[in-house]
């Protein structure tokens, strides 16, 4: 069994006027994958490289369409929870489901293989009479 370590999943801090700026992390330990979506899954392994990127014209233009929509960013957030609100409620509803039809089956299945099970009885005082 081998232990895996994906990738960080670069995203730009903000500033104090609350516009999102690059800032390249100090370190890059498992890579570094940027969703601007420019070099889709490509992972970056060094710093150079990854400030490369973040000073390329599509990776700004990224940035720059990230700071005008940055609101619909927080209503896609609020969205995204409902969703995972619901879903989370679902599965636990799933979940008894599915606990409440095992439990069935269990019985069910009892039932069957004991009705089917046939007690065979020997007299074994018998035995000794046989010729």
């Amino acid at each position: 069994m081998e232990i895996t370590v994906d990738p960080e999943l670069y995203c730009p801090i903000i500033n104090d006027e609350g516009f999102y700026i690059d800032m390249c992390p100090s370190f890059i330990l498992h890579g570094i994958r940027c969703p601007c979506g420019t070099r889709t899954d490509h992972i970056f392994n060094s710093k150079l490289k990854f400030k490369q990127h973040i000073n390329s014209v599509k990776h700004n233009k990224w940035l720059a369409i990230l700071n005008l929509e940055k609101n619909n960013y927080y209503k896609e957030n609020i969205k995204l929870k409902d969703t995972i609100k619901e879903q989370r409620e679902i599965i636990a509803k799933m979940e008894i489901e599915n606990t409440r039809l095992i439990n069935i089956n269990k019985f069910l299945d009892e039932k069957i293989f004991k009705n089917n099970q046939q007690i065979i009885t020997t007299d074994l005082l018998d035995l000794n009479n046989i010729n």
